[in-house]
């Protein structure tokens, strides 16, 4: 059963977070018919417009502030009838350009395409863990990124060798580029990683709120790419099957005893980070030297 995945980004400054909306691929289908009908006029949903009352898309459109809460209400509803989950990673920039290398990053790319990687990973313990799917995927990256088409490069060159090959049993079915106006699942994923570093921020958490709610099976899963665990991607041709295995412990403890997150309180960054943490406490999630990842149920 294959898995569609719409990614984009989000964050300022030396933060950068990625992440992607994942669901079976006839319901992501379904999802952007129904999307597109619900925008009416508007082009496109742009998290970062949402609040604007002077200018930008929805603006332009004439929507007020009462017609966006129930946009997003019905967009909102749409994702979590129709996709699984959403994965996020997040990382500085300094950080990883420091502890890197040329070759790993000639082989991993950039940041943003670290990021991606990460977040494939993530997806790939939901879909196994939580779901029993294998992980067959349809990749649609939003093109706006200055590195995407080096991302594109990478998985279109990942999408050719054989499965036996790779270090996890991980398909990439297709790889592509798209805008975020013709491809709902973008617009998703752009809400999902607006809405991460808003709460991360002590920000606007309108857009969290709408699209986490209590005992709904869509949820979120996030980890903070932190020095350790650069380190051990760099250092470890084994990190994959590593990570994998470890945020798959995470998730089925999670599952046997999770309980509803409150909105992570996360104080942006601080010398290059972002600080996680959980139920409000001062818990950090990070991977390496906490090795946890964050679950949000709303």
């Amino acid at each position: 059963m294959a898995v569609d995945l719409g990614y984009d980004e989000s964050g300022s400054g030396d933060v950068l977070i990625v992440s992607a909306q994942g669901g079976v691929s006839e319901q992501v289908r379904g999802m952007n018919r129904l999307w597109k009908q619900r925008l009416r006029s508007l082009k496109y949903f742009h998290s970062k417009e949402f609040n604007n009352l002077s200018y930008g898309i929805f603006t332009d459109t004439g929507l007020d502030r009462s017609a966006r809460k129930a946009l997003l209400r019905d967009l909102s509803k749409l994702i979590r009838r129709h996709l699984l989950f959403s994965v996020t990673a997040s990382v500085s920039l300094k950080e990883y350009e420091t502890l890197t290398t040329p070759a790993f990053r000639s082989r991993m790319g950039t940041a943003y395409g670290f990021l991606i990687d990460m977040c494939m990973l993530l997806a790939h313990a939901r879909c196994e863990i939580e779901f029993g799917y294998k992980s067959e995927f349809n990749m649609l990256v939003e093109q706006g990124h200055r590195n995407a088409e080096q991302v594109a490069q990478i998985l279109a060159i990942v999408s050719k060798i054989p499965e036996e090959l790779l270090p996890l049993p991980i398909k990439l079915l297709t790889t592509g580029l798209g805008k975020k106006e013709d491809h709902p699942v973008l617009q998703a994923a752009d809400m999902a990683a607006y809405s991460h570093w808003q709460s991360w921020n002590n920000g606007d958490s309108t857009i969290w709120k709408a699209l986490y709610k209590p005992g709904n099976r869509y949820r979120s899963w996030a980890v903070k790419c932190d020095k350790e665990l650069i380190r051990t991607f760099v250092e470890g041709p084994e990190a994959p099957k590593q990570f994998v295995l470890q945020q798959k412990a995470l998730m089925q403890s999670d599952a046997l005893h999770g309980s509803e997150l409150e909105i992570p309180e996360i104080q942006g960054s601080d010398g290059g980070h972002s600080e996680s943490t959980t139920h409000g406490s001062s818990e950090e999630v990070g991977l390496g030297e906490s090795g946890k990842g964050e679950k949000a149920e709303h």
